[in-house]
């Protein structure tokens, strides 16, 4: 499994977003960093599954926090992370 990330965010809160694709390219899970700054909450990481699926990975005070957290799901799942150009 590979994770890219997307460069093409919506909405704004988003402040990094994963896809894991499988070897046949197929997206077997998202992973997300959001803010909520906007409405005086911290950050938030999280993931999502093509069937609807939703795992909160947890709340941070800092965006650091909360990529460390996306990072270590990232590690956790034995996939690779493609650093993109």
């Amino acid at each position: 499994m590979e994770w890219h990330r997307r460069r093409d965010l919506e909405g704004g809160k988003e402040l990094g977003v994963w896809l894991c694709q499988d070897e046949t390219g197929t997206i077997t899970e998202e992973l997300y960093v959001e803010s909520h700054e906007y409405r005086g909450d911290d950050f938030d990481t999280y993931t999502a599954t093509p069937t609807g699926e939703w795992t909160h990975l947890g709340s941070f005070k800092t965006p650091k926090e909360a990529f460390a957290a996306a990072r270590e799901h990232i590690d956790s799942t034995a996939g690779s992370l493609v650093t993109e150009p």
